[in-house]
Order: structure tokens, then C-alpha cells, then sequence
């Protein structure tokens, strides 16, 4: 599921529950103001209303955040489809699957849900945004109509009204016979428009309070805080209590101008009148716009007349609404709770479908699809645990829970379902392997070993508090492959001088590639060093120091954590470029500069001699010019190369500059085809 999907899904989830609680904050606030002038419950309103803009923009923040940071924690290299780090997925850290099935179920459903509500919200977003672009339309035709217009012969009356009311804003007054009431358009540049044909039949105190209610308008900035106002409605309309506090703010809006109006230009009475007058003119309504004869009119004007007890039935209405949006929140958990049961079902088949196979070392767990898969891996998995076990002097007490899928999106729907929580007749274990086998078949008895390592690390060193330089570089280490972008990323230490400790290096952000790879040459150096042994030695070391034993380092190698770094940070600098240093031991890792180029094929053959081109690649230079690269194979043979390849073909190829040419001629190490991600890489 997408990220954003994800994020905005459970914010319109959880606005639920927020909005009503805040609405019912408001509410109980405007309760207490009832009796207080409009202006307070016009203050009220808004920030009720702005509440619930707020909290959910932060409840966003806040899952995009936490999206970040898993994401971040993510294993980007390996193609083995993790959703967390190699020793995450395999030791159940923060990136591990749930242990019961029930947890991922839920995860199920809710994906499900939170792709409805979504793409639900989205198109009433889209209705309403809509509708009001509709009406901007409507009031932008208006102005255009009367921009010829001369002004109203009430121009002078309006600005001995304006100074009164303290607008600074300058402003126009036309008259037009196509509006019915009083409308007030813009808030840079306002313009009221009066109604031709009711100006007529009102009285000049009339006319003077109508004016005054729109010049209210103009020094409160209103036509501006409806804008904001409306699009707050189109993004919350899916909670009823934004449309009840949304209500309220615009009737204390016209209650705080008609006060306004009645304290400027006169009584009451007059005013009352002429809502009255207006009501039975107007016939149009331009919702962008502000007027006088808004707003709930019998209301308005039993107010402005005092009549009876001035009551609150928007209290009553506004908690009908509230009620709604609670059974609104329970329709939400029933649907989620209906979702639930469905996936389970479904979780239930798919695990009673999957087929085990058991080999010396491992529990495999698969599709029926992938009967043919499981046979290969299941012997790649054997090579792996040899090899790690070999060097490690090892081994391991239980078989490893092994589950294969067929692609990243369907190991992603195993872990929703608890497919991938494989049985294991020891009990509850957290040291499963996940595994794609749609990564290339070369590539599967590394990406095996790596994660192999992974368990073999924890069985040693039990708990999450080992370092990832070790957790990690022992994987890589196992895997016995660098990747050429760890070791740009090592070269470029060296050459910056800013090699940092290793005994104290942690993680940070996008630095983990970085304390992977430093780790992956820490233990080249040790088996440099104090041969495999010495690996040996150092994690048992690290075993007996998590329990209270001697300093690893000392109780290893004989020397201090501090010795230790010098010592690795000589070894570095003497096997990478700029060490003055020729000869490279096998385990060695590669003085020369590493060169990627994409292009595509445009000729291939077997050479008749080492230092001639396998194949000729056509490379788009950064300037936009196009470059012809030749290949060479080296010491790896032509027809192994060339032989899956084909003109035409795109491809990306990792190498070294060749020594006899001077530009443009690369000597091959690794190539990958981007049509299939078939991968060939030199062998060693």
C-alpha cells in the first residue's frame, strides 16, 4: 500500500474521534458565552474550527514522520524484499512480523479500509472543491459585469459610514439589477454591489444600516476567513460536526456585523425592516460572497428585536450532529471489525495451501507454484549454512523457519496475512528468513548466506544490543561479495581522511550503508589479521562481555578498543587507493577506482585478444552527447559475458578504467540488464 495512502487513511480515521471530541469542546465553550457579545462566540467558533485543521495536519505530520523513520530503517540494497534490516527481519526487531496471526490480519484489513475511506474522501474533496471553484466562477462573472459601472450615488454616504467604522481599505459601491440583496466581493479590493430595484423601496435609514453591515464585512477581513472557511469545509466534510461549527461561525459573523450596523447607522427596528424588505427580493445566492440578507433571518431578527428568550436551537441541532459523527466512529470500527473476520478467513486458506519441506537445516515453507524454486533453494540454503557454519565453527540447535514468496508484493501480502509466520515444532522463535525468488537465480545463494549469517549471529550473541557494524559486517562478510557502491563509499572516507572508530560506530540515518560496509572490511581485517580463528574469538568474546565478562577487544585480539581502530584504520588506508600499497591480498579489497556507466548494447564478440572490447556500449554523456565505451572482459571469459546478451539491450556495468587506454574503455566487473535484472558478476 502506498505510504500516502497509508498516512492520509488513518488521519481521516482518526479525525473521527478528534473532531467530535473538539466539537464537543466548542460546544460546551459557546454554551458557557451564550449570554457574551457575538464577537466571543465568532472567536470561539473559529478556533474550534481551526482545532480540527490543525490536529489533523499534525495527526499527518506526525504518520509521515513515523513513516520516515521506518522507512529509513529499511535494507534498500538487498533484493530479498525485507521490509527491515537483514538482522530486523531475522531476530524480530522493530521490522519482524507479528508472532500471531490475529496482529496481521489486522494489518490486512485495515489496508483494505483505509484504501476505501481514501479514495471515498478524494472524490468528495474533489465534488466540493469543484462546487466552489463553481460559485469563484459565478462571482468572478459578476465583477467582470460591473467593472464599467459608475458608482452608487450612496458612494459618499458609505465613506462617512467607513470612517466611522474605522475601514482603512478603500472600496466601491455600485448598483446593478442583477443581484437582489446587498453582496460584498473581494477583500483586497471590495466591491459592493446593492440590488437596483430594492434600493428603491427602502428608506435612507434602511440603506444606510445595509451599508453599514457590508463595511462591517470589509474591516473584518470576512470574505477572506469564508474563503478559508469553505476550503476547511471541502477537506473535513466527511465529519458533521465541521459543518455544525461551520454554521455557527458564519451566523455569529453576521450577528457581530449587524451589531456593528446598529451601533453606526441606527435602530433596530429600521434595520429589521430592511432584512425583511430584502428577504422578499432575493432570489440568487453567490456562496462566495457576503451579504446582509445571509444568515438565518427569522433568527436574526428576533435577536435584533429582542424578542422572547433569545434561544441556542443550534445547540440541540449541533448535538444531533455530534450524535451522528459517533455513529459514524462506529460504523468506521464495525466496517474494520467486518474487514477483520474476512481476512482472516482468507489468512486461514493461504496458510492451509502453503506446502513444508524439511532438509537437513531448514523448515521450507512455499506456495505450490514454486514446488520447482523450492528444490533449488532448499539446496542453496544447505550450501549457506555449511559455509557459515564452517567458518564459524557452529551450529545451530533447531532448524531455521525458511518462507519463500514470488515476488515483493506477495511477500508483503504474506506478512499482512501471517502466511509467513511459519510453524516450527521448537516452539516460538523469532530467527525466520523471508525470501523472494524472483531476484536473479545467481545472486540466491549470497542473499541466502547473508541472512544465514544473521541467525547464526544471533544464536551467538543473543539480544538486540549487538552493534549493526557486526550484526551487519559478519553478514557481508559471509557473503564473500562487495557491493561497488560500498566501496565508493569506503574510498571516499579514506580519502577525506574521515575514517571514524569503529568500536563506537552507530547508525545514523543515511549513514547505515556506510557502517555496513565499514563493518564488512572490519572482518577482512580480523581474518586478515588473526585468520578465521580470530573471528571466532571475537564473538565468543563479545558473548562473555554482554554477561559481564572482560573487554572484547583486550580478551580477543590482546589489545585496547583504541589500538584496535588505529590498527583497522592502517589496514584501510593500505587497500584502498592513495596507500602507496600495489599488492592486494585475495581478501583484499579493490585499489582500483570504481566506474558504473548505463548505455546500451551496440556490438558484442569474443576478442582476439585480452586487451581488445567484448562489447561496445553507446553512453549518453552528462552534456547530452553520445559516447561509444568498449568493454573489456579481462580475465573472465568472453562467451560467459556475451552470451545472455543482446544488441539493443540496456544495461548498467560496473568496472575499472582499463590501464592501456586512456578514456571511454572500461574493463567489466559486473553487469546488470534493466529489463530483467539479470545479473552477471565476475566470479571471486
Amino acid at each position: 500500500m502506498s505510504p500516502w495512502i497509508e498516512v492520509t487513511g488513518w488521519t481521516l480515521i482518526h479525525f473521527v474521534w478528534q473532531g467530535t471530541l473538539l466539537a464537543l469542546a466548542t460546544a460546551a465553550a459557546l454554551g458557557a458565552c451564550r449570554r457574551s457579545a457575538a464577537d466571543i462566540r465568532y472567536a470561539i467558533a473559529c478556533l474550534g474550527l481551526a482545532a480540527m485543521l490543525a490536529t489533523a495536519a499534525a495527526t499527518a505530520v506526525r504518520g509521515t514522520l513515523a513513516g520516515n523513520a521506518a522507512f529509513l530503517s529499511a535494507d534498500q540494497r538487498s533484493p530479498a524484499g525485507r521490509l527491515a534490516t537483514p538482522i530486523e527481519a531475522s531476530f524480530g526487531a522493530e521490522g519482524t512480523l507479528p508472532s500471531a496471526a490475529s496482529e496481521a490480519v489486522r494489518a490486512a484489513s485495515s489496508s483494505q479500509l483505509l484504501s476505501i475511506v481514501v479514495w471515498i474522501w478524494l472524490a468528495g474533496v474533489t465534488s466540493l472543491v469543484a462546487r466552489l471553484a463553481a460559485g469563484c466562477w459565478r462571482v468572478h462573472r459578476l465583477r467582470a459585469a460591473t467593472v464599467a459601472a459608475p458608482l452608487s450615488s450612496w458612494q459618499l454616504t458609505a465613506g462617512r459610514l467607513a470612517r466611522r467604522l474605522r475601514v482603512g481599505v478603500p472600496f466601491r459601491i455600485v448598483e446593478s439589477a442583477v443581484v437582489d440583496a446587498p453582496i460584498l466581493i473581494g477583500w483586497l479590493q471590495p466591491l459592493i454591489i446593492l440590488p437596483l430595484a430594492a434600493m428603491a423601496h427602502m428608506t435612507a435609514a434602511q440603506v444606510e444600516a445595509l451599508l453599514a453591515h457590508e463595511l462591517a464585512h470589509i474591516r473584518r477581513r470576512d470574505y477572506a476567513i469564508n474563503l478559508l472557511q469553505t476550503i476547511a469545509e471541502a477537506l473535513l466534510f466527511f465529519h458533521p460536526a465541521v459543518w455544525w461549527i461551520s454554521r455557527r461561525i458564519r451566523q455569529e459573523r453576521e450577528h457581530c456585523c449587524d451589531d456593528a450596523a446598529i451601533a453606526v447607522a441606527g435602530e433596530a427596528t429600521a434595520y429589521a425592516e430592511a432584512l425583511l424588505a430584502l428577504a422578499s427580493w432575493r432570489e440568487r445566492d453567490f456562496q462566495p460572497s457576503l451579504g446582509a440578507a445571509t444568515g438565518p433571518l427569522v433568527r436574526r431578527i428576533r435577536r435584533l428585536l429582542s424578542v422572547a428568550n433569545e434561544s441556542q436551537p443550534s445547540v440541540r441541532g449541533g448535538l444531533m450532529l455530534l450524535g451522528t459523527g459517533v455513529t459514524l466512529a462506529a460504523a468506521v470500527m464495525l466496517l474494520a471489525a467486518v474487514s477483520s473476520a474476512t481476512a482472516q478467513d482468507a489468512a486461514q486458506r493461504d496458510a492451509a495451501d502453503r506446502r513444508m519441506r524439511q532438509t537437513d537445516h531448514f523448515e521450507i515453507s512455499y506456495a505450490p507454484s514454486l514446488d520447482l524454486h523450492a528444490e533449488r533453494i532448499a539446496g542453496e540454503a544447505e550450501r549457506a549454512y555449511e559455509r557459515v557454519s564452517l567458518d564459524l565453527r557452529h551450529s545451530l540447535g533447531s532448524k531455521i523457519p525458511l518462507a519463500l514468496f514470488e515476488s515483493a508484493a506477495d511477500l508483503e501480502r504474506g506478512q499482512r496475512t501471517g502466511v509467513a509466520n511459519v510453524p516450527a515444532a521448537t516452539g516460538d522463535r523469532n530467527d525466520r528468513i523471508l525470501f523472494r525468488v524472483d531476484v536473479p537465480a545467481d545472486q540466491w545463494l549470497g542473499l541466502l548466506t547473508h541472512e544465514v549469517a544473521h541467525v547464526f549471529g544471533f544464536d551467538i550473541l543473543p539480544g538486540s544490543t549487538t552493534p549493526t557494524w557486526i550484526a551487519e559486517g559478519l553478514a557481508e562478510y559471509e557473503r564473500n561479495a562487495w557491493d561497488p557502491s560500498d566501496l565508493v563509499l569506503l574510498r571516499e572516507a579514506v580519502r577525506s581522511n574521515t575514517i571514524p572508530r569503529l568500536t563506537s560506530l552507530q547508525p545514523e540515518g543515511s549513514r547505515a550503508r556506510f557502517v555496513e560496509a565499514l563493518g564488512h572490511a572490519g572482518f577482512d581485517f580480523i581474518e586478515a589479521r588473526w585468520g578465521k580463528a580470530g573471528i571466532r574469538q571475537f564473538l565468543l568474546a563479545l558473548r562473555r562481555s554482554a554477561s559481564g565478562g572482560a573487554d572484547p577487544y583486550d580478551a580477543a585480539f590482546r589489545m585496547a578498543a583504541a589500538d584496535f581502530d588505529r590498527a583497522f584504520e592502517s589496514y584501510l588506508r593500505a587497500r584502498l587507493p592513495g596507500s602507496g600499497v600495489a599488492a592486494a591480498t585475495p581478501r583484499a579489497l579493490d585499489a582500483a577506482p570504481t566506474v558504473q556507466l548505463e548505455g546500451v548494447i551496440i556490438a558484442t564478440g569474443v576478442p582476439a585478444a585480452r586487451n581488445l572490447a567484448c562489447i561496445e556500449l553507446m553512453v549518453t554523456a552528462a552534456s547530452g552527447a553520445d559516447e561509444r565505451w568498449g568493454i573489456e572482459c579481462g580475465d573472465a571469459p568472453a562467451e560467459d559475458v556475451i552470451s545472455a546478451l543482446k544488441l539493443g539491450q540496456r544495461v548498467v556495468i560496473t568496472g575499472t578504467p582499463a590501464v592501456s587506454w586512456s578514456a571511454h574503455r572500461l574493463v567489466i566487473r559486473s553487469l546488470v540488464r534493466q529489463s530483467d535484472g539479470f545479473l552477471w558478476r565476475l566470479p571471486g
